[in-house]
């Protein structure tokens, strides 16, 4: 009888661990999007993001103004606060942060290392260089 009981709690320990599995272990997705370099400069690196996509509805009618005359003085304006990407409404609306309206559209989400690089020039001033 001693036996079969261990042999019985073998079984059942062997079916309590094989029960625990994954299908597939958890993905891990880096967010990140790379190296930000040391010293970002607003008009090689940040205003050519607005080309395009987002100058077609910033350009004027809508705030902030995206246009190359007009971005850094409107981007200031109430859209960024330098030295602090977490309190600019710009980088926020960049990473689709709650309580802020996403650009662009959820549907054309901006990569990590686009949203990154404005992050990158926020924390370093924003200078207009």
């Amino acid at each position: 009888m001693k036996n079969f009981i261990k042999i019985l709690i073998v079984i059942a320990m062997g079916l309590f661990l094989n029960s625990c599995y994954y299908d597939s272990f958890p993905q891990v997705i880096d967010e990140g999007g790379g190296e930000i370099p040391d010293d970002i400069s607003y008009s090689e690196d940040i205003m050519p993001l607005w080309e395009g996509q987002c100058v077609a509805c910033h350009n004027g009618n809508i705030p902030p103004d995206l246009r190359p005359q007009n971005s850094y003085n409107s981007l200031l304006d109430g859209f960024v606060e330098p030295g602090k990407s977490l309190e600019s409404s710009l980088y926020l609306s960049l990473i689709h942060a709650p309580g802020v309206s996403p650009m662009p559209t959820p549907e054309n989400k901006w990569p990590a290392a686009k949203s990154d690089l404005v992050k990158g020039w926020i924390d370093q001033g924003a200078k207009n260089n």
